[in-house]
């Protein structure tokens, strides 16, 4: 970053101690406080997606009428955006700031608020989604495990669990997050490694070619691009935090090492843990996984899937809190970043005991899906498109102005000019069952929501970014046989 970062930087010695209390919040990271290195961000991320979710994505693959091989097709199509992860991770690594912090160097410290609001209650539903899972695998164990409770008491020993390891770990902060993943990543992976190897003996390979329902060619284009959709949906929501973890790396880190790190470990790991839900979508009903692997696996090793299952909501969970409370900093809260994360680990476990003991989330969360990436491909866009622009060197006053006055960023016109316009074709081309836009019907439920919104705003930020730059460079050249000390109508004097 620029020598004004540097001029404001103030070093605080142990700021992020393993087991100890972050003291850096939303504010930018010192060149003497980043204290990761590369060798952390594999098993980091690793671990992060190893999660019933993802398995439940692959899942849909099948359910919506794929044979196995078009479904492995749409994991590794959608599983690509994970492109724009490690792209976004560049850019927090060399600001040293969280998304919903830099961002306000585009949107503005107001404009940024809507961002910062939908970024934390994004944040919100997977912490709500992430703890149910968990918390049914609990109450799935338990009777395995010889503990006898009423079906109340053991949804609330279940959240209690989640609340106090995975909101614990995330109040304490980074370092503490960072040093146990690791041991998540080893212990999920391995045993997701055993359950699908002992379950693919079951898979009937010869007629997983055969789809489930006979589809037309259009229709079956429509169902491979919606799998794809809802595949993509898990690294396109990564996009408003997920670079955020990221940000304690040494600014001088190569470009090309964080952004192979960040791809390879997301990339891969997702594409087979979502490979593995398609597979297990052939053996039968998979729309609760852990119940549909009961018969096809050994009681020892099922105890193991569930012990994974409750590891990989916290695994997922521990971040996201982490950053929910960073959002709810740009949001405003004047507050340390633990008492913010703490904050929002109390709402998110008010919200999953309404849900619990009150109402039933799936048609919330089937609906969830397609309007977060409404926002969230958008938004994205417009960050990374302008933090390449401006090579990820913001002006400190743009991000957290001092005193009463707030400097609103030159182009923030331009910002919300590109995302409106990302929203809009998002909305055109979406589908669910909540709401169809008109395009998407016209091409007999073909969606492309999640293919167009990025992009779509990416581009309109660089053109209109680009367009007075281009207009400005053509005025400043010097035209043939005219004073060289001209430029365009202004003349400017030669030195004395």
């Amino acid at each position: 970053m620029s020598e004004r970062w540097a001029a404001q930087d103030t070093v605080i010695a142990n700021s992020n101690p393993a087991f100890g209390i972050e003291v850096r919040g939303f504010e930018r990271i010192p060149e003497a406080e980043r204290n990761m290195t590369l060798r952390h961000v594999g098993l980091l991320w690793f671990g992060t997606n190893m999660n019933l979710l993802c398995i439940i994505v692959g899942c849909s693959a099948i359910t919506l009428g794929l044979n196995l091989w078009w479904a492995l097709a749409a994991c590794l199509i959608g599983n690509l955006p994970y492109v724009f992860l490690a792209l976004g991770s560049v850019g927090t690594v060399r600001a040293g700031l969280p998304v919903t912090t830099l961002s306000r160097a585009l949107f503005g410290v107001r404009g940024n608020f809507p961002n910062a609001l939908c970024a934390w209650l994004a944040s919100v539903a997977f912490e709500v989604i992430n703890t149910i899972f968990g918390v049914y695998a609990i109450l799935a164990a338990l009777p395995l495990l010889g503990w006898r409770l009423s079906d109340s008491a053991g949804k609330l020993f279940a959240v209690f669990v989640q609340l106090l390891l995975g909101g614990g770990v995330a109040v304490l902060g980074h370092a503490t997050l960072v040093f146990l993943q690791r041991f998540f990543a080893l212990f999920l992976g391995a045993v997701l490694l055993v359950v699908l190897v002992y379950t693919s003996r079951h898979v009937d390979w010869v007629h997983a070619t055969a789809p489930r329902t006979s589809l037309p060619t259009a229709q079956a284009l429509a169902a491979l691009m919606t799998a794809c959709g809802v595949v993509a949906f898990a690294p396109l929501s990564y996009l408003y935090n997920g670079p955020d973890w990221v940000r304690y790396l040494p600014s001088a880190t190569p470009a090309r090492q964080i952004f192979g790190r960040v791809f390879w470990w997301t990339f891969l790991p997702s594409v087979v843990i979502t490979v593995m839900g398609a597979i297990w979508a052939t053996l039968g009903d998979m729309s609760d996984p852990v119940a549909g692997l009961k018969p096809f696996i050994p009681p020892g090793l099922f105890v193991a899937f569930l012990i994974a299952v409750i590891g990989g909501a916290l695994a997922n969970n521990v971040p996201t809190f982490y950053s929910s409370g960073l959002s709810l900093q740009a949001l405003g809260l004047r507050v340390r970043r633990w008492v913010a994360t703490a904050l929002d680990v109390c709402v998110s476990t008010a919200v999953v005991v309404f849900i619990l003991f009150v109402r039933d989330f799936t048609t919330t969360l089937n609906n969830f899906i397609p309007l977060l990436l409404v926002w969230v491909g958008p938004y994205a866009g417009v960050w990374l498109c302008g933090g390449v622009l401006q090579r990820w060197n913001f002006p400190p006053e743009t991000i957290h102005p001092s005193g009463r006055a707030i400097s609103r960023p030159r182009d923030s016109a331009t910002a919300w000019i590109a995302f409106l316009a990302g929203c809009l074709v998002a909305m055109l081309t979406m589908r669910s069952s909540l709401y169809m836009g008109p395009i998407a019907k016209q091409l007999g439920g073909l969606d492309l929501n999640w293919l167009l919104g990025l992009p779509v705003s990416a581009g309109t930020y660089a053109l209109c970014a680009l367009w007075p730059m281009r207009l400005r460079w053509r005025s400043a050249r010097p035209v043939a046989g005219a004073d060289p000390t001209v430029v365009g109508r202004a003349r400017v004097e030669p030195p004395s």
